[in-house]
């Protein structure tokens, strides 16, 4: 399943409390399978600071229907290719 998240340029990603993390965990992210949804929290977020540079960022989810962030992908790949090279 697809999820948007909100990131900001600096890398800053929304958690659902409307406070913008350096370091997220994927359980606080603000996500959502809804684009419009999105879009609607993008547009609410760039009106009360427009320097923001908000923008949407889709994302795969795992099995628990969290979003998983780029992190995360590096993590597991990394974790993959170590288990292939002990093999």
């Amino acid at each position: 399943m697809k999820l948007y998240i909100l990131k900001t340029r600096n890398n800053l990603v929304l958690n659902r409390n409307c406070e913008w993390s350096d370091e997220p965990h994927r359980d606080t992210v603000f996500c959502t399978e809804h684009r419009d949804i999105a879009l609607n929290q993008l547009i609410e977020v760039n009106a009360k600071d427009t320097d923001l540079r908000v923008y949407m960022v889709e994302c795969d989810s795992d099995a628990k229907g969290r979003p998983i962030l780029a992190a995360d992908e590096v993590v597991a790949k990394n974790i993959e290719s170590n288990q292939s090279n002990v093999a």
